[in-house]
Order: structure tokens, then C-alpha cells, then sequence
């Protein structure tokens, strides 16, 4: 490039108000290329949360736990009847009851309450989907999910949920 034809350059960057922030766009995206291809013989923290997801899958599957009660809450966007902590009695890994802790009063079906098999399938479907974010804790003991934290796309709002299970008890 002769010298006369850079000063050029830099004129019409300078007289177009745009031309400078695209070439810092198109730098970023080469930059962010470059880090995606060097990690791909790495495994990714979503092969790790796969491998997590079925070896705690196992545990509680192994521990034959099918009839048990456990705290649950839901938080998100959603109906406040929805998100209230509750009790989940499960017989033969079907739910029976469902009840507020704070009154010990039955809440509504409709919200779909679930088994901890649940819980692993809500892990999986997300896992599967490639949400943006996905972060869980297991228990040490049965395995199941005791916290479940989803975004499910970067940049969208509300779309973010959680799920927390607690004081899992086998019953007799």
C-alpha cells in the first residue's frame, strides 16, 4: 500500500462516523473465533455437566428411593401460587401431596409439582438445549438435585428460573 493510499484510509475513516467501531466489531469476532477454536479439543463445561448429571443420576437411581418427601420451591416469572415453598410427598414415584410449608394447607395441582426424576429430565432438556447458563448442586448422599439455576438465553429477560430441593427423607 503506497503512502498516499493509508492517508486515504485514514480520511474516510476519519469522515465515516461508523467505519472505525466496524473494525473494531470485526477484529472482536475474529478474536472470539480464534478462542472458540482452540478449546474444541478441550472438553466443555457442558460435557462436564452432562458427565455430573449422569453419575448423580445413577446415585439416586442405585439408592431405589420411590417413596420420599422433600422442600421444593420454584422461583421465577410466574404465578405467585407457583413459587411458595412447599411440601412434595411422592408414593411409588407418583406425587400425592402437596402442601404450603408455611400453613400445611394443599396447594394446586395445576403448577405440575415435581418428582426428583423430574428434576434430572429438567436437566437434561436444558443441557440438551444449550441454554446459556445451567448451574446445579447435588446432594451427596441420594444424588438428586438440590439446586437448579437456568438462564435460559443470555440477553432475554425473565427467562431466568430456579428450582431448590431440600430435607429429603425416604419414607417407609
Amino acid at each position: 500500500m503506497s503512502p498516499s493510499s493509508s492517508s486515504g484510509l485514514a480520511r474516510v475513516a476519519r469522515h465515516q462516523p461508523g467505519a472505525r467501531l466496524r473494525g473494531l466489531r470485526f477484529a472482536a469476532a475474529m478474536l472470539a473465533l480464534a478462542t472458540v477454536s482452540c478449546s474444541i479439543t478441550e472438553p466443555t463445561s457442558r460435557d462436564r455437566a452432562q458427565d455430573e448429571l449422569t453419575r448423580n443420576r445413577q446415585r439416586w437411581v442405585a439408592a431405589g428411593v420411590h417413596d420420599y418427601v422433600y422442600d421444593y420451591q420454584r422461583l421465577c416469572f410466574c404465578a405467585p401460587e407457583s413459587t411458595q415453598p412447599v411440601r412434595i410427598t411422592v408414593r411409588q414415584d407418583a406425587v400425592v401431596a402437596v402442601v404450603r410449608q408455611s400453613d400445611g394447607q394443599p396447594v394446586d395441582a395445576k403448577y405440575g409439582w415435581p418428582r426428583v426424576d423430574a428434576l434430572f429430565d429438567d436437566i437434561q432438556g436444558r443441557l440438551d438445549q444449550h441454554v446459556a447458563r445451567i448451574d446445579v448442586d447435588y446432594d451427596a448422599t441420594f444424588g438428586y438435585p438440590r439446586s437448579i439455576v437456568v438462564d435460559v438465553a443470555a440477553m432475554a429477560a425473565d427467562d431466568e428460573y430456579s428450582h431448590t430441593a431440600a430435607n429429603l427423607r425416604p419414607l417407609p
